[in-house]
């Protein structure tokens, strides 16, 4: 049996660099959020919409980084009663888990794009920013496509290991266990051990 998710090898690379490029806009408006405190408190100036911005980068990086958590399997699942299930029930409510989570994530898509045409179609702008709103919902439907992709890839994979009865099933789909989570800490470490190790020889040998 293999130890990683083949769907969750596919996947993870593009969710994670969607989570990165926008790691570093929210880096530039924790910035600007910066200079506009410090603006009002020495000089009485403050950034026209600034909270307005605020709020597009919550909806944005809401949608990615849920994208991002489904790829890592860190949504919170509470299994109290799960893991006293027998294990062909487990499989069975592992896909359950994974299909209405897919059905969620779906709909919110269909809404964000609904939402998005309706934009469109008026025209509407942003109050404060006065910019066009599509520009900033466009990216908060792209991240809400992508948790929908995901979701769905999961689901039907789900849905496939539990008609074929592979015994793959609940290691992939189901939750966290601590002892996973302990290994995933250490093995991120280790590498984070590496990577410094090799920079220290390459900047000696420079």
């Amino acid at each position: 049996m293999s130890s990683t998710n083949p769907i969750s090898q596919a996947i993870a690379p593009a969710a994670r660099y969607a989570t990165l490029a926008f790691g570093w806009v929210v880096l530039a408006y924790a910035v600007a959020l910066s200079l506009e405190v410090l603006g009002r408190k020495l000089f009485n100036t403050s950034f026209k919409g600034i909270d307005e911005l605020g709020g597009f980068v919550l909806a944005v990086s809401a949608a990615i980084g849920a994208s991002y958590a489904m790829a890592q399997r860190s949504h919170t699942r509470v299994d109290v009663f799960l893991v006293r299930f027998p294990r062909p029930v487990q499989r069975v409510l592992n896909t359950l888990a994974m299909a209405c989570f897919a059905f969620f994530a779906t709909f919110a898509a269909w809404r964000g794009i609904s939402v998005l045409m309706e934009t469109l179609d008026f025209k509407s702008s942003a109050p404060n920013l006065e910019i066009a709103l599509w520009i900033p919902q466009s990216a908060w439907v792209l991240g809400l496509v992508l948790l929908a992709l995901i979701s769905l890839a999961y689901a039907f994979h789900a849905l496939y290991l539990l008609v074929t009865r592979r015994p793959e099933l609940n290691a992939w789909y189901g939750p966290t266990s601590a002892q996973e989570e302990l290994e995933a800490e250490l093995a991120e470490l280790k590498a984070r051990g590496t990577a410094q190790s090799a920079g220290m020889q390459g900047g000696s040998h420079g």
